[in-house]
């Protein structure tokens, strides 16, 4: 029997090459869901893959003050086990971050119903055996993952494993799954420390080339804005929840705000905050998570607001510490900060504000503890031999050395555990060995900008209408990429329907 397979598809995304090499290389039936505006008349146009349908999910999920059916919205939660208001507070559309629209309670509810009524009409229709999906980072997108999960559809998140230029293919981004059982990881070769520092090295390269590329063009940034200016004033664009009081003078007044406060919020940051390690001082390291993104949002909704975790923190500390606190050097991207917040962190007796400039190994070698909601440097500190504390399920919370907070009240002893806590080359080869034996070699932020030059202005505009060629052509020119991306799904499909055959006749 054919495998029936569900994509959600975006404008551009690298899930077209994938979707392209299955229905070359597989027996299966594709179905998509599409998520874009402007970019839906390739998606009609296009001859590259049959899918059997394809739904677009924009068409289907407008803005209105609609009274929300809170009936079916009650029992949705009930049958499929999801809790929307998590899911809603962990869309940035509807949070504080939207700088251009606050959504009543009833806009917001009637965009959920919208939503879940569209998926379950579709996944009703199609039954799909998989969902291949990026990672989640929006209430859509996040729901129909949910509503998968739920109905045990098997899901299939391309994501990275923050080793080196290695991605893995997992049913969330912040696990690592279909571990096979029978394989000794403890057996391959065993890492010095500093060996061990190299082989996350990479992904660290890989992040600063992908800042130092992404959005760089002041010409396409004008390019952009003229094409973007065009688009919000099209009445059709403003019917999508997402785009809600987006207007051209708007959006001009708010850029230019926005680079004011930029400017002054950095003297601030460079006034106020520490440049360098006080030798004389026992501290634990708290990173600053960027704001908005998804590793905050999705994987720890109920830890998203980093002041009060930093407050917990510092309330919980022995009195021999102070708690280091370093912005994050990527947060420029959105502005920094208000300086309200910084001045929050400031008021703290045991907490120091760290400058962004000061380099986190520095920090990571010099402290006693990493403390972090989610973020790669609670992965640094086990490399470096530093015990860490997350508040959040993320692919290296199975070390030893990384301890969870599953309750808050719980915090001052976990701190104090974390402290004792010695970390294991033993359990960090091991743990090195199951991620490369799970994972395989990738570079996807090389591929993203690539995509972003031909595309989409450098990444500064996304809603776009590409050309059918002119992608036939690009799926061309990275054929090996998609091959790659394609056979490894292919090979992770075939795994999960083999790990299924061997439960039911075990």
């Amino acid at each position: 029997m054919k495998d029936k397979i569900l994509f959600w598809l975006e404008t551009g995304s690298p899930h077209l090459g994938i979707a392209k090499y299955l229905s070359e290389n597989h027996d299966c039936d594709l179905f998509s869901i599409v998520s874009t505006n402007s970019g839906k008349e390739f998606f009609k146009k296009q001859n590259i893959i049959k899918f059997i349908k394809t739904w677009y999910l924009r068409d289907n999920v407008i803005k209105t003050n609609k009274k929300p059916d809170l009936q079916y919205l009650s029992s949705f939660e009930k049958k499929y086990q999801i809790n929307l208001w998590t899911v809603a507070y962990s869309d940035v559309i509807f949070s504080k971050y939207n700088k251009f629209y606050n959504f009543t309670e009833n806009e917001i509810l009637y965009t959920l119903e919208q939503i879940c009524r569209f998926f379950e009409n579709v996944l009703d229709e199609t039954n799909p055996d998989f969902l291949i999906i990026r990672p989640t980072d929006a209430c859509a997108d996040q729901l129909l993952q949910l509503i998968c999960k739920s109905k045990k559809i098997e899901i299939l998140t391309l994501g990275f494993t923050r080793f080196g230029y290695r991605s893995s293919i997992t049913s969330e981004l912040d696990v690592l799954d279909k571990i096979d059982p029978s394989v000794d990881y403890n057996k391959y070769p065993n890492r010095t420390k500093e060996e061990l520092i190299n082989f996350m090295a990479g992904y660290d390269s890989q992040q600063y080339s992908f800042r130092k590329r992404f959005q760089g063009s002041k010409m396409n940034w004008i390019k952009a804005s003229l094409r973007y200016f065009k688009l919000i004033s099209n009445s059709e664009y403003q019917k999508y929840y997402s785009h809600s009081g987006r207007t051209v003078f708007r959006v001009i007044f708010i850029e230019m705000l926005s680079k004011m406060k930029k400017i002054y919020r950095k003297h601030f940051i460079d006034k106020h905050s520490h440049r360098d390690v006080d030798s004389g001082e026992k501290f634990v390291y708290f990173p600053l998570g960027l704001e908005p993104e998804r590793t905050i949002l999705v994987p720890a909704p109920f830890y998203s607001n980093q002041i009060d975790v930093i407050k917990n923190v510092a309330k919980s500390l022995p009195v021999d510490y102070v708690l280091y606190v370093k912005e994050h050097p990527t947060q420029k991207v959105w502005g920094w900060r208000s300086v309200s917040y910084y001045e929050e962190i400031l008021k703290l007796p045991n907490v120091r504000l760290i400058h962004p400039s000061l380099p986190t190994g520095k920090l990571v070698d010099n402290c006693s503890l990493v403390v972090a909601v989610i973020g790669t440097s609670s992965l640094e500190a086990a490399f470096r031999e530093k015990p860490s504390i997350v508040f959040g399920d993320v692919i290296f919370s199975s070390l030893p050395s990384v301890l969870r907070v599953q309750k808050l009240e719980d915090l001052p002893k976990i701190i104090r555990a974390g402290l004792n806590t010695k970390v294991n080359l033993a359990d960090l080869n091991k743990f090195v060995n199951m991620v490369e034996k799970n994972s395989f070699e990738y570079d996807d932020n090389d591929l993203i900008l690539k995509i972003c030059d031909r595309f989409f202005y450098n990444g500064y505009l996304y809603d776009v209408n590409i050309p059918v060629p002119d992608m036939e052509l690009f799926l061309e020119e990275n054929k090996k990429i998609y091959d790659l991306l394609g056979s490894e799904h292919l090979k992770k499909i075939k795994q999960v329907k083999n790990q299924k055959m061997d439960q039911v006749y075990s």
